[in-house]
């Protein structure tokens, strides 16, 4: 079905963002504004000095930067597809400015870029699944009157619609056409406006106005967007309409030069103010260095105003580099290691010249040298041609240039111009001999690599080289013609029986060569080689040979046969090639033969008996030969073929021959056994056959044929037996799985022995056993099961045999491997055996509990496999797969048991114990001897078995890890077979920390400290309560920790601290009671009171809690004095009956519970009165 086309259309075009009237300080003019699939460009300009921007959406924002004379602002990690809301802010005054941009699809391969082209739309899509032979692009105006309709390809995904009017709004459909059937989508696009025309600023006299005009551009407007701007004041801005085309500013300040800037406005796309371009760099010209690997790009500078440069390097459509560089600059490399540029591929380069938001661009093309060919080998050379070859070099080219030239005059013999494919090059009809050098140039563009071979042409041989004996037996006689091309000399040598005889070097006008004192008869080989600059020519061999001598002593014997002649002679003198034998009768040549040299003789065979034959023996030595000649006469033939056949009949042989070649009178036939001639026949010789009757079945006779010519004799015989009788009485005896017995008796007359043959399908299935002529049985092992076989039993005497046949089968075989299989399953047995060996009709299966048939299933023989269903869960059955063959049978059983029913409500319980889980479950339906129970730890690993008799559906397990995660497997089982296992989880509780005791405490801290628990835990976490059981404070320690402490607490004060082990859910805890010191009591003073006797000890109450204090005085010595325990309120106490004058130490101790904390202080007692009084009078006195 055709799927409707999928994609998103992108039509670019520059759009100015409008600005209110009566711009702020840091007014935002939006220029320009794209977007990809997950971004956004902004573009934008300002008259305020010192301000910065940046642009937000609703849950995004990013600082804009200022590059030239303008702002760009950049959002990435966009949604694609999505239209968000934009907010240009002035971050120095809080001016702001909304836009609104739609996201690109995703799908898009690339997002089109806005286009800066007034009269032209770039639209691009995406094809959706399914077939698509072609696309249809339409453009229609407002009106939906089609302006254009483009046909493309089905692999094109973008074009572009040129001729239009700017400012003007499109309706763009691409239509998608498959299998007769179209799918279409569109989108609605603006061309850019026109900028307006003859833009004129003049003050007409005026020193605070100025009038401002323009002509309206082509194409369509909405508005005119007016700003008059001066460095240092705010701009002034007028929305004036299409048909308005002046203006006139007031108030200006006179002497000001401004600048002003005329836009036109459609659909909310702008029109830049026209401002000068900046025109292109010159001279640009991108040329390789002397190292092969760089490109120098250089360039002079534009004239007039331009801010700096842009170069761009392209191969092809993808840009290798894309660089800034400053206007001072006028060249600049590009390194081919680290650009991975391509030898002689042609690469663009673009130098633009920018200046503010305008640029102008220039280009040239340039190209690394073509490597050059390596290695350059030399392929081949002979007489006249040099051919070479290589390997095509790194990069690209456009084709080779192959010169030949002398290497010793640089003459250029030859130039071909190659392809950029070809790697080798042959140059022909060069001079022989002579020293070439071949140069391979690649050539890319205007530059070039060479590579160069030096190659010389193997001198030419010699030709019409001839060898002649002149007659003579111990001379030859060697001429030639001389060799063709450059050449130095002449090698010749003189070859006997691969030895070289002579070696002699002639110079090169020299043309013949004589050899004397040669042996008679023998060959001699001549070879020929030219010599050029010590290389060699393709040699030139020529033979000759001396005249051989004649045979002697020439003899020819016919041996006694008929169509044979042997002849023998005595060897020639010297050397002889071979014999050439020739038997001939009268004038006519019957025979040739050739004969070695190292045996002098030769046989004729097939020759007609009695003629007389002429026998010639040449000796023969090349040419040359010496003829004797001789006769003789052979001797008569025997008849050919003779046969003796029974034709079927045991007491009967007819005898029949072809008659004798040659010339003969007549025939005798004789018949004999044991030698023993028992009847003969003499024929004519036009007669060749006779008959014997009256013969034993199969008993062997000889026949003796013989041929009379003159008194020549020539007798040979032949063998003919009687047909043998059948054997009697053929019947099957007994069969097996893999034999048959056959029995018979015997067959009358001659018998060699029987054999017993076995066929299937009338094919032989062994090799025929062979028994004796007394033995009257067979039995056939080693047969296929269930198979019918057809059993030939035969009489053999001689060749002969005579075959009497029963038909027997074998009994079928058991099936094998029989699988009763549960599968996994409680209500079904699969059963799956392997055929027996041999032949079977087909199976019956039959399903049996304990001794009474369930079910029996027909199953064809190309099945191996049925399946019982509906069976009770865990019960043993009894399986018998019958084979079937014919009317015979065999069976074969297996037992097999369903898979118990799992158990259900599995439930593991950690019994509030950390080392004990118990399970429980309900027991399982169906029959089931107990079941089998696995308790893993965590990480699989099986931490104890256990087993429970049907009937008992609970088990507990001891001794396990505290905290630990344990999973418990429990099966039913069912004569050995298992159930599918269900499983439950549970987590033994945590041990309790232990030895938790306090480590240390003051009057506002506590420090605890313990040991870890046994087992698995994962962390602690720490309490410590105040003796009202509120929390003090929480802490989470890890697992790793062994001491706490708490600061901050109240002097005094009871606090309990609780430490809780956590392992998954499961927890623990340990306790202990703690108490900060109370805090000593503070303003401790101790004074007489004016008392000789009593000491006031008085004090402040300390923060915190206290149970009470203990007051105790010591004497100057050390000794206690006194000691009294005080309510927690008490603040003071008096120590009386003390001796007047002496110093004492007074001690509090605050208590709180088993807590202490002490402060001292000394106080002396007042002197006694009568003491002060004598003092005084005694002053008095004085």
């Amino acid at each position: 079905m055709f799927e409707s086309l999928k994609f998103h259309m992108l039509v670019t075009a520059r759009s100015l963002r409008q600005t209110s009237t009566e711009a702020p300080r840091c007014s935002v003019n939006m220029t320009e504004m794209s977007s990809r699939s997950d971004s956004v460009n902004v573009t934008l300009t300002s008259t305020g000095p010192s301000c910065n921007f940046s642009l937000m959406t609703d849950d995004q924002s990013t600082d804009c930067e200022l590059i030239g004379p303008s702002f760009t602002c950049h959002l990435t990690g966009l949604q694609p597809g999505t239209l968000y809301h934009l907010t240009v802010m002035s971050k120095t005054d809080g001016e702001k400015s909304n836009a609104s941009v739609r996201t690109g699809e995703k799908i898009l391969r690339r997002s089109c870029e806005t286009q800066k082209i007034l009269d032209s739309l770039g639209v691009s899509w995406q094809a959706g699944p399914g077939r698509t032979e072609q696309f249809r692009v339409l453009l229609s105006d407002q009106d939906g009157v089609l302006l254009k309709n483009i046909t493309l390809q089905n692999t094109v995904t973008s074009t572009r619609l040129d001729g239009l009017q700017p400012g003007t709004l499109y309706t763009v459909t691409v239509v998608t056409e498959a299998a007769g059937l179209q799918s279409s989508a569109s989108e609605r696009a603006v061309t850019v406006p026109a900028v307006v025309l003859h833009l004129v600023l003049d003050n007409n006299g005026s020193s605070d106005h100025l009038h401002a005009s323009w002509l309206s551009p082509a194409g369509g407007v909405d508005l005119y967007l007016v700003t008059l701007s001066a460095l240092g004041s705010t701009p002034q801005e007028r929305r004036l309409p299409p048909n308005i085309t002046q203006v006139v500013f007031e108030g200006l300040t006179p002497g000001c030069s401004y600048q002003l800037c005329v836009r036109s406005s459609c659909f909310v796309l702008m029109s830049v103010c026209p401002v000068a371009v900046p025109e292109p760099a010159s001279s640009l010209l991108m040329s390789p260095l002397a190292d092969g690997r760089t490109l120098r790009l250089s360039w002079s500078p534009p004239r007039g105003h331009w801010e700096n440069y842009s170069v761009l390097l392209r191969d092809g459509s993808v840009v290798l580099v894309n660089r800034t560089v400053s206007k001072l600059s006028t060249q600049l490399t590009f390194s081919g290691l680290s650009l991975a540029l391509v030898p002689g591929r042609l690469y663009e380069a673009e130098v633009t010249a920018h200046s503010g938001t305008l640029s102008n661009t220039a280009r040239c093309l340039g190209r690394l040298a073509p490597g050059a060919v390596q290695p350059l080998l030399l392929r081949h050379t002979d007489e006249s041609s040099v051919s070479v070859q290589w390997t095509q070099p790194p990069g690209e080219w456009d084709g080779f240039t192959v010169v030949l030239r002398q290497a010793d005059l640089a003459t250029v013999v030859a130039q071909r111009s190659l392809s950029l494919e070809v790697r080798e090059c042959t140059f022909n009809s060069l001079t022989s001999g002579r020293l070439y050098t071949v140069t391979v140039t690649t050539n890319s563009g205007n530059l070039t690599s060479s590579a160069s071979v030096t190659a010389l042409t193997a001198p030419a041989q010699v030709t019409r080289l001839q060898v002649s004996n002149g007659g003579s037996t111990d001379s030859l006689q060697t001429t030639w013609e001389r060799a063709s091309g450059d050449l130095d000399s002449y090698r010749v040598l003189l070859v006997h029986d691969s030895s070289v005889i002579k070696n002699q070097s002639v110079e090169a006008d020299t043309t013949s060569i004589s050899f004397h004192s040669l042996r008679p008869g023998a060959l001699y080989r001549v070879v020929v080689t030219t010599v050029r600059a010590g290389h060699t020519s393709r040699q030139t061999v020529a033979e000759g040979r001396t005249v051989p001598a004649a045979v002697g002593e020439v003899t020819v014997s016919n041996n006694g046969r008929s169509d044979f002649l042997s002849v023998s002679w005595r060897p020639a003198a010297g050397e002889v090639d071979r014999y050439l034998v020739t038997l001939s009768d009268r004038d006519r040549t019957l025979h040739t033969v050739p004969v070695s040299k190292s045996s002098p003789e030769c046989v004729f065979n097939s020759l007609v008996s009695g003629r007389l034959y002429n026998i010639s023996i040449s000796s023969r030595s090349g040419l040359h030969h010496n003829t004797t000649s001789v006769q003789q006469r052979t001797q008569p033939s025997k008849v050919q073929s003779p046969t003796a056949t029974h034709a079927a009949r045991d007491d009967y042989l007819k005898v029949y021959w072809r008659h004798a070649a040659g010339d003969f009178d007549l025939y005798q036939v004789f018949i004999k056994h044991n030698n023993v001639f028992l009847q003969n026949k003499t024929l004519l010789k036009t007669q060749n056959e006779c008959v014997f009757s009256g013969l034993v079945p199969g008993r062997l006779y000889t026949v003796l044929i013989s041929t009379w010519s003159g008194t020549y004799e020539t007798s040979t015989s032949t063998h003919g037996r009687t047909f043998p009788a059948a054997v009697q009485s053929l019947v099957l005896a007994g069969r097996g799985t893999e034999d048959l017995r056959v029995k018979w008796s015997a067959a009358p007359g001659d018998v060699d022995h029987y054999e017993v043959q076995l066929l299937f399908n009338d094919m032989k299935v062994f090799p025929p056993v062979t028994l004796g002529s007394g033995v009257g049985e067979c039995v056939l092992p080693s047969l296929t099961p269930g198979r019918l076989y057809k059993i030939l039993v035969s009489t053999f005497s001689g060749p002969n045999q005579r075959a009497q046949f029963i038909e027997g089968r074998t009994v079928p075989s058991k099936v094998k491997n029989i699988h009763v299989s549960n599968s996994g399953d409680s209500s079904s047995l699969k059963v799956s055996w392997t055929p027996g060996h041999g032949d079977v009709d087909g199976y019956s299966v039959f399903l049996f509990r304990q001794d009474r048939q369930l079910d029996v299933r027909p199953v064809l023989k190309h099945h191996n496999e049925v399946t019982f269903g509906s069976l009770q869960p865990g019960q043993t059955y009894s399986v018998t797969v019958q084979s079937v063959s014919g009317e015979l049978l065999n069976n074969s059983t297996a037992t097999g048991r369903t898979v118990p029913s799992a158990v259900t409500g599995v439930q593991l319980e950690d019994l509030h114990s950390t080392c004990s889980l118990q399970v429980s479950w309900q027991e399982a339906l169906g029959v089931s001897d107990g079941y089998i129970l696995q308790l893993l730890d965590d990480r699989g690993g099986l931490v104890s078995n256990s087993s429970r008799p049907s009937g008992q559906t609970s088990c507990r397990f001891d001794g396990l890890t505290p905290g630990r995660k344990y999973r418990v497997l429990v099966q039913t089982t069912s004569g050995g077979v298992r159930s599918w296992g269900v499983s439950a989880e549970a987590r033994t509780r945590p041990a309790a920390v232990t030895n938790l005791l306090v480590k240390a405490n003051t009057s506002t801290s506590l420090s605890f400290h313990w040991a870890p628990p046994e087992g698995d835990f994962e962390l602690y976490e720490l309490f410590l309560y105040k003796s009202d059981d509120s929390l003090q404070e929480k802490r989470r320690g890890q697992s790793s920790s062994q001491q706490c402490s708490f600061q901050g607490l109240r002097p005094g004060a009871q606090y309990r601290m609780v430490v809780v082990t956590h392992s998954g859910e499961q927890s623990n805890q340990s306790a202990v009671w703690a108490r900060t010191v109370p805090g000593a009591v503070p303003s401790l003073r101790a004074h007489s009171g004016n008392q000789s006797d009593a000491l006031w000890v008085n004090w402040d109450r300390p923060d915190g809690d206290l149970s009470w204090y203990l007051l105790n005085l010591f004497n100057p010595d050390g000794s206690q004095r006194s000691q009294q325990q005080l309510g927690s309120e008490v603040t003071e106490f008096v120590f009386s009956d003390l001796v007047p004058g002496r110093l004492y130490r007074a001690e509090v101790l605050s208590v709180s519970g088993q807590q202490s904390n002490r402060a001292s202080v000394l106080g002396r007692t007042g002197e006694m009165l009568m003491l002060r009084l004598l003092v005084k009078v005694l002053e008095f006195l004085e």
